[in-house]
């Protein structure tokens, strides 16, 4: 199974700019099973990096595992709902495997 741990991000506040996920390594295909785990709520979507505002859509999710499902993972970018920062952990996987079973 190619499921990798990637480095954490720290989400930046609300009124901050969208961040881009952690790198995935070079080769590796962009179309992931993405999940996405936090201890305060953040958003999620297509924002552009690096940008404060709300450019493209973007779906709220509240604190702790989320599963995005299946997503082109260097196009995803995160930021925190409150004002306060929080620390991110992302994993994902390879469509063509299945991923971690248990909760």
């Amino acid at each position: 199974m190619a499921l990798i741990f990637h480095t954490p991000n720290t989400s930046n506040a609300r009124s901050g700019n969208w961040l881009a996920l952690p790198a995935l390594p070079a080769g590796t295909d962009p179309m992931r099973e993405v999940v996405l785990s936090c201890s305060a709520p953040f958003h999620a979507g297509v924002c552009t990096k690096d940008q404060a505002t709300d450019d493209a859509g973007f779906f709220f999710f509240d604190a702790g595992r989320n599963s995005l499902g299946v997503v082109d993972y260097t196009k995803i970018t995160v930021r925190q709902v409150s004002t306060t920062s929080a620390t991110m952990f992302v994993h994902s996987y390879s469509i063509s495997d299945e991923g971690p079973e248990g909760n």
